[in-house]
C-alpha cells in the first residue's frame, strides 16, 4: 500500500539546456524518467505523467507504463500549467522528471518528514548558505491554493513557486533532515550527472501566510479588480513572510517591479 494516493510527475519539459531528451537519457542504464516512475510507484498507489499534448503522453506511457494527463487550455506556461491541470487530488506528491538518482526511500523520508498534518503544502529546502525552497518537490495536502494560483495566471508572470505563496500554511523540511538527500538534486546540463554532495541546514521552516491575511490571495484579488497600489501592498507585505526564502524573495521581488513598485532585495 502506498504512502500516498497519487504522485504526478511533471514530464513536459522541453530539456533546452539539456541539449536532447533528458527523460529518455539514460542514468545507470535505464531511463530517466523510468527511474523516477520507480521511485514514485514505491510511494504512490497510483502515478500520473503530466504532458504536454497526447503525442508525448503516448511515447512515455509507453516507456513507463504510467497513465498521463495533458496540460490544459490555462494561460499560464510551463511546469505551472502542468501542476495546475494534472494535481487533481489532496496528498499528491509532485515531482519532476529529472531526478537521476532518486529511489522510494528518500521521497518516504521525505514524506515521513512531511507527516499528514494540517499544511496545506509541505515543500524542500536547500539550505547552505541561503535557502532555497525546491518548487518541483512538494507534498501538496490541500487543493486550495491551486485554485487561487488559477486566479492569477491571466493576472502576472508565474512560477511553480506560485503554489507554495498561495498557502495558508507551508511547511518547508531541509533537505539535511532527509537520508540520502542528494538522490533529490535534479538535472539541467549534462555537467551536472554527477553525484553532488553538501553539507545541508537541519531544520523546519513553518510559515503561516494566513496570519497576515494571507497576503498572496489578496494580491491577486486587487489585480482581478485593477488596483495596482493595493496589489504592491499585498506584495511588499508577502515579501516580510518569505524574505529569509530566497528564490521566492526573488519571485516577489520579480512581481513588484511588474507592477512598477521597488523591490525589497537581492534579486538572482
Amino acid at each position: 500500500m502506498g504512502i500516498v494516493e497519487e504522485a504526478v510527475i511533471l514530464a513536459g519539459g522541453k530539456s533546452t539546456r539539456f541539449g536532447r531528451d533528458k527523460l529518455t537519457y539514460k542514468v545507470n542504464g535505464r531511463e530517466m524518467l523510468v527511474r523516477v516512475a520507480e521511485a514514485a510507484l514505491a510511494v504512490a498507489e497510483k502515478v500520473i505523467l503530466s504532458v504536454r499534448s497526447e503525442e508525448d503522453g503516448e511515447r512515455l506511457s509507453k516507456l513507463t507504463g504510467l497513465d498521463y494527463r495533458i496540460d490544459e487550455q490555462l494561460p499560464c506556461t510551463g511546469p505551472i500549467r502542468g501542476a495546475l491541470s494534472s494535481v487533481k487530488e489532496e496528498y499528491t506528491l509532485l515531482l519532476p522528471a529529472d531526478l537521476p538518482w532518486v529511489n522510494g526511500d528518500v521521497l518516504k523520508s521525505f514524506l515521513g518528514m512531511c507527516g499528514d498534518s494540517s499544511v496545506q503544502i509541505c515543500g524542500l529546502l536547500w539550505s547552505t548558505q541561503g535557502r532555497y525552497l525546491d518548487p518541483m518537490i512538494a507534498h501538496i495536502h490541500s487543493l486550495e491554493p491551486l485554485i487561487h494560483v488559477k486566479k492569477a495566471c491571466p493576472l502576472k508572470n508565474m512560477r511553480v513557486t506560485d503554489i507554495h505563496r498561495a498557502a495558508s500554511s507551508l511547511l518547508m523540511i531541509s533537505a539535511g533532515l532527509l537520508d540520502e538527500p542528494w538522490r533529490l538534486l535534479d538535472v539541467d546540463r549534462p555537467e551536472d550527472l554527477v553525484r553532488r554532495e553538501g553539507k545541508w541546514e537541519k531544520g523546519l521552516l513553518y510559515i503561516a501566510p494566513r496570519t497576515l491575511g494571507n497576503p498572496y490571495r489578496r494580491a491577486i484579488e486587487e489585480l482581478e479588480t485593477g488596483s495596482l497600489n493595493g496589489a504592491r501592498e499585498m506584495f511588499n507585505l508577502e515579501l516580510s513572510i518569505f524574505w529569509d526564502v530566497e528564490n521566492i524573495r526573488d519571485h516577489v521581488n520579480k512581481d513588484l517591479r511588474s507592477l512598477g513598485g521597488k523591490d525589497g532585495g537581492s534579486d538572482k
